[in-house]
């Protein structure tokens, strides 16, 4: 378990400080889920009209009781601004911090773990605001100190606004190749008070929950009363990239789906999944965009009764020169960190990661990342882009009413689209 704990130290050690990205500095913290009806998706969005809830789990790996506790902040459209609220105006709460007291031991696995879990809005805490917000979780230290175990984001929508999203594989740069481009109308009411629309409404656009590739406050093309629209915009276009690829092991007995073999090696169990080759053509298959569940072929409760097992994944292709390639997943966190980078096998010709994981369902991709250069790295498919694939796509729409401190979000939507 020493071992264990120093590679997740290690990997935590090299995690950046990003906006929008979940950040882990507590080397015992794994499988961190934040998951809405149950579902885990880039960004949980909670519908401020409607009675949702958030359910936000982690592991701890030291299997320890150790004493963690909870805040949230409302933080700007871009998850970086402190906006100087009074914890007052954005949440009613018994405290602005709080103690996680829902927690189990493991059973029967052979790597023990304690789970926690707590449901955001509760009778302790309620967001009274739209908008995005910062969770900070924090955990006891041996000096009796409260340190930051991982920080996360969620977002908080009232709707008022409307969104039309439309995809097309007729795009500016090609037709029918390799991208698809968007096309949104945005439409508002008399609620909101707008003096320059260009200006006072904002949107962000997703491919898959990735932050990596995200389009943040393009430009409207057309503005008619009170409609806003994106048309023909080249800051829309997106690489189509290829379908997700995915495994499943519910077992510590028998391979799953798409899993070559699972053996014991003490103390931990060794999953091996099949050699991989970058796919030269499109073929559609059934897939979930980088999710994941977790799940065990037991019965029981899979939070506390799944195990863990490393898990070899393998991609055979000539080494690229001037590009780091990772696993890239909703479970990764769109994060390419060590943690997910795959090393070069010389010997073998193929690319290779360990990586530590929860029993259950997987969807990944494999991309590169080009080495140098500054600000946001953004990711290529290693597997080609085609027109054909079927993606999912989320609008986010903030709005700032004037002599307001705090950016609203007025407007969320989410639609796959496939060229047919």
């Amino acid at each position: 378990m020493k071992k264990l704990l120093l590679l997740f130290l290690l990997w935590s050690m090299f995690v950046p400080m990003l906006s929008q990205r979940t950040v882990i500095y507590d080397d015992g913290i794994a499988s961190l889920r934040l998951d809405k009806g149950g579902e885990v998706s880039g960004l949980p969005v909670l519908d401020l009209s409607k009675r949702e809830e958030l359910t936000v789990s982690f592991d701890d790996l030291t299997h320890e009781y150790r004493r963690f506790s909870y805040r949230i902040e409302h933080v700007g459209a871009d998850f970086l601004t402190d906006e100087g609220l009074f914890d007052s105006e954005y949440m009613i709460a018994d405290d602005a911090e709080l103690l996680i007291e829902d927690y189990a031991q493991s059973m029967n696995t052979t790597v023990l773990y304690n789970h926690y879990s707590f449901k955001l809005p509760n009778v302790n805490m309620r967001p009274l605001l739209s908008g995005n917000y910062r969770l900070t979780v924090r955990v006891e230290g041996e000096d009796g100190n409260m340190q930051p175990a991982f920080e996360t984001y969620f977002a908080v929508v009232e709707h008022k606004t409307s969104v039309l999203l439309r995809g097309t594989t007729n795009t500016e740069i090609d037709y029918n190749k390799t991208h698809q481009q968007l096309d949104i109308e945005l439409t508002y009411g008399d609620e909101l008070f707008i003096r320059d629309a260009t200006q006072d409404i904002r949107i962000v656009v997703l491919q898959n929950g990735r932050w990596d590739n995200a389009v943040e406050y393009p430009k409207p093309t057309a503005q008619t009363g009170k409609s806003l629209k994106w048309e023909h915009s080249r800051d829309l276009i997106f690489k189509a990239g290829n379908e997700y690829r995915k495994f499943e092991q519910l077992s510590t007995r028998v391979p799953g789906m798409f899993v070559d073999n699972v053996r014991y090696f003490e103390p931990y169990y060794y999953a091996t999944l099949p050699v991989n080759t970058p796919r030269k053509n499109y073929l559609y298959d059934e897939d979930q965009n980088g999710r994941y569940v977790i799940r065990t072929e037991r019965s029981g409760d899979a939070d506390v009764e799944a195990d863990y097992m490393w898990v070899m994944f393998q991609l055979e292709m000539p080494q690229v020169t001037d590009a780091d390639v990772y696993l890239d997943g909703l479970w990764t966190g769109n994060l390419f960190v060590p943690r997910y980078q795959m090393k070069y096998n010389v010997q073998a010709g193929r690319y290779e990661a360990l990586i530590f994981l929860k029993q259950g369902y997987y969807s990944y991709q494999y991309v590169a990342v080009r080495r140098g250069g500054g600000g946001r790295k953004s990711a290529f498919s290693v597997e080609g882009d085609f027109f054909q694939t079927e993606n999912e796509y989320t609008v986010l729409v903030y709005y700032r009413k004037p002599g307001d401190r705090y950016d609203q979000l007025v407007g969320w939507r989410t639609a796959s689209y496939r060229a047919r």
